[in-house]
């Protein structure tokens, strides 16, 4: 029995066909993976790169994540490596680190939504060649017109170091384009004397190092080469002379020169202390100031040292005072000038019965010379290891800061007046002591301490009195003070 097919029959079919294709239809739009533009890479370094790229479409679903995958394979997926920079659509950037000098990597942008994910065609790139590594450089001495500097290759990078050497310049950031010394290749310390430079001027450093993969440098210092010797002024602090010929550059790190209003100093990075200090005193200097008893860390240091606290000397555990080299009561005209005694670069660690009896009455002495009509230039610091305090014998604190064996101190006594260095003769009184940094010192009263300004040189190294007429000179720091 054949069935007829109406023309209603055919429009059914079809309209069901229909329905069916455009089902279809959507369900593969529902399942569409996103758009993803190609991937750029704007920067190549040795161990990084940095790529771009961008999302054009989500494909109808939410892009959970974008970013590049890579290896060095080729065909790179999220399996290998990959970042993770965002999700949605648009431009993103992504940081690869990590990588290999001297290395081929493919590297694809990806975007995955709840559908897949979806990778821009693969780019090819190389990382650059490893360039060497220099340590800093550290100094040997700075004069007024030439600086001892070494450095060292700590790496070449897998390459060969073709030529070494220091650039500097008065700007920053020097090149082998400005002036350079060269020297030949290799690795480890290298050492050259830079020449020719003007005093009192300071310059910027660096050290470099030439291989296939281009040119190194090390982390850029600064130095002032050395000035010419000051004009010698009535009342200047140091107008006896710099006995350890300090200076204000960072590379003399044990013997950096600090210029205050109210005294001068050697400051001893290595010991945390001064030194020395010295200071004129006369009755301009005294006043009704009260003590400002305001300890504190010298922040006039260089950034990169340590600044000794006021609480770095733990009293509790070793018993050593504070002890003035420049004492608070030489400082009395204005606040200022008495609080800037209390800066820790002035003190040095003294047992109690040293620093409150022996140096305090000698201290008193000078101030009433002053007093009575007298002006002063005086210079005092520590010496050695190793101190004595209620609490026992002590080095080295637990700041650092050196506990000297014993303290000295120089006085030159002139009547007051002007042209001072003139008036210095070999009969101008010099009173010089060296005090044992211990209880026991206080058996005996300062005076029993006096030597000669020969004895402190030999103990110190110091050279006094070098602007001092030489004969004057020789015959001031024989004797010893018996007044």
């Amino acid at each position: 029995m054949k069935v007829a097919v109406t023309n209603y029959s055919k429009v059914f079919i079809l309209v069901f066909t229909l329905l069916g294709i455009f089902t279809l239809a959507g369900c593969n739009e529902d399942k569409a993976l996103p758009k993803i533009s190609s991937v750029e890479v704007s920067t190549i370094n040795t161990y990084s790169a940095i790529c771009n790229g961008k999302v054009l479409d989500d494909g109808g679903s939410q892009v959970l994540s974008v970013g590049v995958c890579w290896n060095t394979t080729g065909n790179p997926t999220i399996s290998d490596y990959r970042s993770i920079d965002g999700k949605g659509i648009g431009e993103f950037t992504s940081t690869i680190k990590g990588l290999t000098p001297n290395t081929t990597y493919y590297i694809k942008a990806y975007a995955t939504n709840a559908n897949g994910t979806s990778y821009s065609s693969s780019l090819c790139i190389k990382t650059q060649q490893e360039l060497a590594t220099i340590s800093d450089i550290s100094f040997t001495s700075v004069t007024k017109t030439a600086a001892q500097c070494s450095a060292s290759i700590i790496s070449a990078g897998g390459e060969t170091v073709t030529e070494r050497g220091f650039c500097w310049s008065k700007s920053p950031t020097p090149t082998i384009a400005s002036n350079k010394i060269a020297l030949n290749g290799g690795v480890g310390v290298f050492s050259a004397t830079v020449e020719n430079l003007e005093s009192g001027t300071q310059y910027y450093i660096r050290a470099y190092a030439i291989t296939s993969a281009g040119t190194a440098y090390s982390i850029e210092r600064t130095f002032t080469t050395a000035s010419e010797s000051p004009a010698l002024v009535d009342n200047d602090h140091l107008l006896l002379g710099n006995p350890t010929g300090a200076t204000t550059n960072i590379v003399s790190a044990n013997n950096y020169l600090m210029v205050k209003p109210q005294y001068c100093l050697s400051y001893n990075n290595s010991k945390r202390t001064a030194n020395w200090v010295a200071w004129h005193l006369n009755s301009n200097w005294l006043g009704s100031v009260s003590r400002q008893d305001d300890f504190r860390a010298d922040n006039t240091l260089p950034p990169s040292w340590y600044h000794v606290t006021e609480s770095d000397y733990y009293y509790s555990q070793y018993g050593f005072d504070r002890g003035h080299m420049c004492p608070s009561a030489d400082r009395t005209a204005t606040v200022a000038d008495n609080s800037a005694t209390f800066l820790m670069t002035n003190m040095v660690p003294q047992s109690t019965n040293n620093n409150q009896i022996v140096w305090e009455n000698l201290e008193s002495y000078c101030r009433n010379l002053a007093k009575s009509g007298s002006e002063l230039y005086i210079i005092s610091g520590p010496y050695g290891e190793g101190g004595t305090s209620a609490k026992g014998t002590f080095t080295v604190l637990k700041s650092g800061v050196v506990v000297p064996s014993l303290v000295w101190k120089i006085a030159l006594v002139l009547p007051n007046g002007n042209n001072d260095l003139s008036r210095i003769t070999p009969s101008t009184r010099v009173i010089a002591v060296v005090i044992p940094n211990n209880q026991e010192c206080s058996k005996y009263q300062w005076t029993y301490y006096r030597v000669s300004v020969d004895s402190i040189e030999h103990l110190t190294g110091y050279d006094f009195f070098t602007n001092i007429p030489k004969d004057i000179q020789d015959a001031l720091e024989a004797k010893v003070d018996n007044q």
